[in-house]
């Protein structure tokens, strides 16, 4: 992780060969009391790379939860899930920022491994999973 590194353009023709960053820093305070991150003039540089994951949001989608009013959310709008993984809605299930909030990719990694196994056993077991996830 590089702290306040803005990433401004992939690098490259036909093939990623690198991701162009500015540095920043923080700015004055705004209305809100928050330091924006501000360009360095001059810090422009390029990391070089052959693939670039975009990873972005850390909320459930407003249309997945208007489309699916009955799935339960936490207080923050995250969905709320049980310890496998599950949703309140049987045989969906959900991992990462979508459940967590803002947190690591090793994270939601982690998350999608487990579901991973979970939704097996789900799949596997069929009904008696799901009369011990409805108890």
């Amino acid at each position: 992780m590089l702290p306040l590194v803005a990433p401004v353009a992939v690098e490259g023709d036909r093939r990623v060969t690198g991701l162009r960053c500015v540095r920043m820093q923080l700015g004055e305070p705004d209305a809100s009391g928050r330091c924006r991150p501000v360009p360095i003039e001059g810090s422009e540089h390029v990391i070089g790379c052959d693939e670039v994951i975009v990873a972005v949001g850390n909320r459930a989608n407003p249309l997945l939860t208007a489309s699916c009013p009955e799935l339960r959310l936490t207080r923050s709008g995250n969905i709320a899930t049980d310890d496998r993984g599950m949703t309140n809605l049987p045989g969906v299930f959900a991992g990462g920022d979508i459940v967590r909030g803002s947190a690591t990719v090793i994270l939601a990694m982690g998350d999608g491994k487990r579901a991973a196994g979970n939704i097996h056993d789900y799949l596997v077991r069929g009904s008696a999973m799901t009369k011990a996830c409805l108890a």
